[in-house]
Order: structure tokens, then C-alpha cells, then sequence
């Protein structure tokens, strides 16, 4: 009962704030980019182990490549007007 009563309380929040939420977390790649970056943040601090594997610039490369698919990679959608 909780499943479908917060099923359905996600999909009018996403309809609300978002009219096309579906299309928009397909095309989400900076988004996705920056959680992989945090992910890889919180690896590299908590498992001390793993900083052998993982460089310690990978953070810095996610975030900029989030930068690149928000600013070039991403087209900009405008904003519809309220008077049409």
C-alpha cells in the first residue's frame, strides 16, 4: 500500500516540476556525471584501500565532463512563454 501510495506521490511531484520528467533523466548526462563524481569522492575518502585503484584526479575529470555535457552536449530547452 505504501509502494503505490508514494508511487503515485512521485509522479505528480515529477508532473509538476517536471512536465517531461522521462525525457529529461534520458538526456541527464551531467547530472549522472556529478553523481558518479560524489560516488567516486566518497570512495576514495572512506575506503582507503581502493585510492590504489582509483586516481585521485577522477573526481575532478567527472566534474568537468559534467561541465561539458551541461554547457556543449545538452541542448537548452527554452523556457514556454505564459502569454501562448
Amino acid at each position: 500500500m505504501l509502494r503505490t501510495l508514494f508511487s503515485g506521490a512521485r509522479d505528480v511531484v515529477a508532473r509538476v516540476l517536471i512536465p517531461d520528467a522521462a525525457a529529461t533523466t534520458k538526456s541527464a548526462w551531467s547530472l549522472r556525471l556529478i553523481e558518479l563524481a560524489a560516488l567516486a569522492d566518497i570512495i576514495l575518502n572512506v575506503v582507503p584501500v581502493v585510492s590504489d585503484y582509483l586516481p585521485w584526479w577522477l573526481t575532478l575529470a567527472l566534474l568537468v565532463g559534467a561541465w561539458i555535457a551541461r554547457h556543449l552536449i545538452q541542448p537548452k530547452k527554452e523556457a514556454p512563454v505564459a502569454d501562448q
